[in-house]
């Protein structure tokens, strides 16, 4: 805006406070209303929206017949309060008011926000006060909508009486995953729609259902107040052992890209009539991550832990890894044209040339950073992962390279700062940012720093000014409760599930079209064989499980297809840690072969392979043996075979971390079990001339060995982050399976070794009796073997970046 328009701007707004005859004669174009939750709407005539507080001290100003919120209580209109100009230039405006204790604020990045209620708690307020926090981490698990949009207008409500008015950015992970059943919401019927998790939309090969999550999620999320999503994951997944890979569009830069690319596309471009508006009512800032990919670990461990540290590239294959991020969210083809935050990655980058960087995990790599800021020319906001600066021994930290407990967290920040980062994930408290303030100062003077500060505040105001949130914070709480998860969201969430499960086996066609009639029919009788889950404990979240028999199935939705019968589990035989009964590995007594007989096929429910610890805690190291094998089959596996590694790729603090000879551990290794015995069933059905089909229904993470498997099974289905009730629409004919394999199912685990870590679908794959491949974009449908334009188009090799 020119000089001379504020200056007329201004001289308006000063009239109208020297008095009442020549403020009345300003048009007002503009109408208020009180809403019943509390807050004052304001809709400007061909313009903004704006929604406020009466009691928090901001007032309305009236500049050319528009409403303008006098954020700052100036009595003027300040660029930054100007809503017809750009994000850009509020931004500037506004950083440079910022104290530095203001824009350290900005840079901080709450810890989780767990069991909201309708009010905030002191340390909440303390959080936006004090330590001037103004990206607030939702992680709550229990919140309904009303009260999680209840606490979205207290929030807004007290950040708005508060200096500069700077609204909450509020984020939140991934919330729609429908086998983890709605975590973050527990209304069943109304919480968010449900879709297959990021491994499962990529088995659909189809970006524009992408896109259609995006659009529905973002929009799901802005009606709970979430601006920001701390999404989509998009490493590419190229070693199958890695725990993270059901977050991830699989192993295919390809395919990965084009998910990736709509996805974010969907999420920060709202549509209008069919146009692209860009930035808008229902659109979220989309934060890729995890720059420049973490899916390299090595040999599948998982940069959370120490242990899996060190990221690989056997295979030279860095570049590649990039694929996603520089051809899919760095260049979207909507009007928002890139992701406007980016996750940097837990991993240090090895390279025995020091080609990949300094060894320091990417959050500190002035190589990493600095890759995206200058070949990619990316301006928009970098944030660390959780607990990068975090001091070891103080809880969860994840300081790779920095992990001196005689730093202080202040040099951590510091060293982040230097290398490119705006923001710290996991961090309430602004001390250490000031700290690092001081250290630039002392080695760059006042003035550089002071610049860089609001280098990153511009950044950080931006994502918040491109939400509208500046004008308009606050929730609609019966428009919430109403939307949310409408039917029309469910069942679009719900065909994607359909179309991601992926029959890899239909042996004579047991899974095929349903009768006309089938409405009709009696119900099927279903042996549905228990499954038993040892103990297991989270230690960095206190997370603790005791062992149990279980229904490997959600019995409510089974129970409106088939009749379930099952086996009994005997009283308890010993207790856990607490006291309480627990089951143990014998208390079950397996249903007869000759009751199972009278079924009409087993349904054999099963996860993957699942090994012993978690990404927290030491997932492929055992204190007592040190390194262990990740393995992706049920029975036991020693990896001694020719392609294991003798010694460890990243050896840099002189210690191996090879695992040759050791043996894996498997948790959930009984899951096999349950298929084990529906086959021993069928061959008792067979004695008397009886057909019983063995059908398994894979509840799958990543790939797995399926030797072990399918021998046994008639058919197979398998799903990514689905509901139940898809896999059942599917086994009983109500709709044809789409779905293809997003990443390779290796023949072994010799092939598993002998995959490198970096290297996109260079696996042996699995063949089943029947003679089909479990490759990458390989699926069956009631016909037999897809071949579509989606298997052509990403069928072909790999697309490797250079």
């Amino acid at each position: 805006m020119t000089k001379k328009r504020y200056i007329a701007l201004t001289a308006a707004v000063l009239c109208g406070l020297m008095g009442s005859q020549c403020f009345a004669a300003e048009q007002k174009d503009y109408t208020e209303t009180q809403t019943a939750d509390g807050w004052t709407r304001v809709e400007n005539k061909d313009g903004a929206t704006l929604g406020y507080k009466k009691d928090s001290g901001v007032k309305i100003l009236t500049v050319d017949g528009k409403a303008f919120k006098d954020m700052n209580r100036n009595g003027k209109l300040d660029p930054y309060e100007d809503w017809r100009l750009t994000p850009e230039e509020r931004a500037k405006d506004l950083a440079s008011q910022l104290s530095t204790e203001d824009i350290a604020g900005l840079m901080l990045y709450s810890a989780h926000q767990r069991n909201l209620q309708t009010e905030l708690n002191d340390e909440q307020k303390k959080m936006l006060k004090e330590d001037h926090v103004r990206t607030v981490l939702n992680a709550d698990n229990t919140a309904t909508v009303e009260t999680t949009a209840k606490w979205n207008n207290a929030l807004q409500s007290y950040a708005e009486s508060l200096p500069f008015a700077i609204p909450a950015n509020t984020s939140s992970d991934p919330r729609s995953d429908a086998r983890a059943n709605g975590v973050y919401l527990k209304e069943v019927k109304k919480g968010v729609s449900r879709w297959p998790n990021n491994l499962g939309l990529a088995a659909t090969f189809d970006p524009q259902i992408a896109r259609q999550f995006g659009e529905i999620s973002s929009k799901e999320f802005r009606l709970l107040g979430i601006g920001t999503g701390l999404s989509p994951q998009i490493d590419l997944a190229t070693d199958p052992r890695w725990t993270r890979d059901y977050g991830t569009f699989g192993e295919d830069p390809a395919l990965s890209r084009d998910m990736a690319q709509a996805t974010m596309d969907g999420a920060q471009s709202t549509q209008e009539n069919g146009k692209d508006k860009g930035w808008g009512k229902y659109s979220i800032n989309a934060m890729m991550k995890h720059w420049p990919g973490d899916g390299v670990g090595e040999s599948g461990r998982e940069a959370h832990s120490k242990y899996g540290k060190y990221a690989v590239y056997p295979g030279d294959n860095f570049q590649t890894q990039l694929t996603p991020f520089a051809l899919g969210g760095l260049k979207l083809p909507g009007k928002t044209k890139e992701a406007s935050a980016v996750m940097a990655s837990y991993s240090i980058a090895w390279s025995e040339d020091g080609s990949l960087g300094d060894k320091v995990g990417s959050a500190y790599s002035k190589f990493k950073i600095g890759l995206l800021r200058n070949k990619y020319h990316y301006d928009g906001v970098i944030c660390t992962d959780w607990c990068v600066t975090r001091t070891p021994g103080k809880g969860l930290s994840t300081a790779w390279g920095y992990e001196d407990t005689n730093l202080t967290e202040g040099y951590r920040h510091y060293q982040a700062l230097m290398a490119g980062v705006d923001q710290f994930g996991g961090n309430n408290d602004k001390v250490p940012v000031l700290e690092a303030y001081d250290m630039g100062v002392k080695e760059h003077g006042k003035k550089w720093m002071d610049e860089r500060f609001q280098t990153s505040a511009k950044r950080l105001l931006k994502n918040i000014f491109q939400l509208g949130l500046f004008e308009n914070p606050y929730l609609d709480v019966a428009e919430s409760v109403r939307e949310v998860g409408n039917d029309a969201d469910m069942q679009a969430g719900y065909t994607a599930q359909l179309k991601s499960i992926v029959m890899l086996k239909n042996k004579d066609g047991v899974i095929h079209k349903a009768a006309k009639n089938a409405q009709n029919a009696q119900k099927p009788t279903v042996y549905v064989p228990m499954i038993f889950r040892p103990a297991t404990e989270v230690k960095a979240f206190k997370i603790y499980t005791p062992a149990h028999w279980s229904l490997p199935i959600d019995e409510a939705a089974a129970s409106e297809y088939f009749n379930i019968v099952t086996d009994t589990v005997k009283a308890p035989s010993d207790v856990d840690r607490d006291g309480k009964p627990m089951a143990a590995a014998g208390d079950i007594e397996r249903l007869a072969p000759e009751a199972v007989a009278k079924a009409d096929f087993v349904l054999a429910a099963i996860d993957n392979p699942t090994n012993k610890g978690n990404q927290f805690d030491g997932l492929g190291y055992d204190p007592a043996v040190g390194y262990i094998p990740l393995s992706l089959q049920y029975g036991t596996y020693t990896a001694d075979g020719a392609h294991v590694r003798r010694h460890s790729i990243a050896h840099d603090e002189g210690e191996d971390r090879s695992y040759y000879g050791k043996t894996a551990e498997i948790i959930n290794s009984t899951d096999l079990d349950s298929v084990t015995y529906g086959r021993k069933c069928a061959d008792v059905a067979a004695q008397s001339g009886k057909k019983l089909p063995v059908i398994t229904m894979v509840h799958a993470l990543k790939p797995m060995v399926f030797s072990e498997v399918e021998p046994l099974s008639d058919a197979i289905l398998v799903g990514y982050g689905v509901s139940d009730t898809a896999y059942f629409d599917i086994l009983m004919g109500n709709f044809e399976p789409q779905g293809l394999l997003p990443m390779q199912q290796p023949k072994d685990m010799d092939a598993v070794e002998a995959q490198k870590e970096d290297v996109p679908r260079d696996m042996a794959c699995y063949t089943d009796s029947e003679g089909h491949t479990y490759d990458f974009a390989y699926g069956l449908n009631w016909k037999g073997v897809i071949k579509d334009a989606r298997a052509a188009k990403y069928g072909v090799p790999a697309l490797h970046v250079k």
